[in-house]
């Protein structure tokens, strides 16, 4: 995301250098020299826009899973609260000894 968004940023800017000068009526030389500059430093500026939207939606992301995390154990602990386990029953103890006898 950062890198794609540094070339495509990096690309209209040289693009709008080049119709610029076009416009102007500046040599070949001028109008690819300020081009590449204008390239350079837009790819540079839109690397630094796509860094910050990619931490915004990590941010945004982590949030938003920590969201559906707590609201699934919420519908778990309601469908399954906490009991404790019942103990065994005395009959069940006898007939286990009884068994074993």
């Amino acid at each position: 995301m950062v890198r794609g968004t540094g070339a495509q940023v990096g690309l209209l800017a040289f693009a709008v250098a080049v119709l610029a000068g076009l416009t102007a009526g500046n040599s070949a030389t001028a109008i690819l020299t300020r081009g590449l500059v204008a390239m350079v430093v837009g790819s540079l500026a839109g690397q630094a826009a796509g860094w910050a939207a990619k931490q915004v939606l990590r941010d945004h992301l982590q949030r938003k899973k920590v969201e559906i995390d707590r609201q699934h154990l919420d519908a778990i602990q309601i469908v399954e609260p906490d009991e404790p386990e019942p103990e065994e029953s005395p009959s069940a103890v006898e007939a286990g000894e009884a068994g074993q006898a």
